[in-house]
């Protein structure tokens, strides 16, 4: 089954020419770690979970995973979820979306990100703050039978090398580095 995953998010790419900072995979909407993982239903109608889970700290950014344009931010079910489509970006293919649930409602007096429909967001931009409980990731291709695909495939990780530690005990960690899963290109 996760061979037919990965088949179905790697056709989600469009080759690109472009250079710059974005990447060709999902950035991660916050630091914790997976608390549930994508469960493939085995028919559209069927009981799965269409969602990556990830554990999150009350009032941690929460980062748009792709650049964008807003599509949907607003509440479902009492939580509030943001849509990027990423229809201008080379690298998904037209009718995709990515939807990330679970942020905080920010105060309309305070200096936090209210985005709104149309508003472009860049990947890696904070586009809210967590709730404390999990933040999810979905990923859509509309006009489909089975719309959701399982993001993990397509999710890029922080990495840090790792490094021996002199004996003086001074030394600085290294930058962390962007890596995209195997048959994905960071540009």
């Amino acid at each position: 089954m996760l061979g037919i995953a990965a088949l179905v998010s790697a056709s989600m790419f469009v080759p690109s020419a472009l250079g710059g900072s974005a990447s060709t995979c999902l950035q991660p909407p916050v630091s914790g770690r997976v608390v549930a993982p994508y469960v493939a239903p085995p028919c559209p109608y069927c009981a799965g979970h269409r969602t990556v889970d990830f554990a999150s700290v009350l009032g941690e950014a929460v980062l748009a995973p792709v650049a964008g344009t807003v599509a949907f931010y607003g509440f479902v079910g009492g939580r509030l979820y943001i849509t990027i489509d990423p229809t201008d970006s080379p690298v998904f293919a037209p009718g995709t979306l990515v939807t990330v649930g679970g942020l905080l409602l920010d105060d309309v007096s305070a200096e936090g990100p209210n985005p709104r429909r149309g508003d472009p967001v860049r990947q890696g931009e904070r586009v809210g703050d967590a709730g404390g409980w999990p933040i999810t990731l979905s990923v859509r291709r509309l006009g489909s039978n089975d719309p959701y695909v399982d993001p993990r495939p397509i999710l890029g990780r922080w990495r840090v090398a790792p490094r021996l530690v002199p004996r003086s005990g001074s030394w600085r960690s290294p930058p962390p580095q962007w890596t995209c899963p195997a048959g994905t290109k960071s540009r």
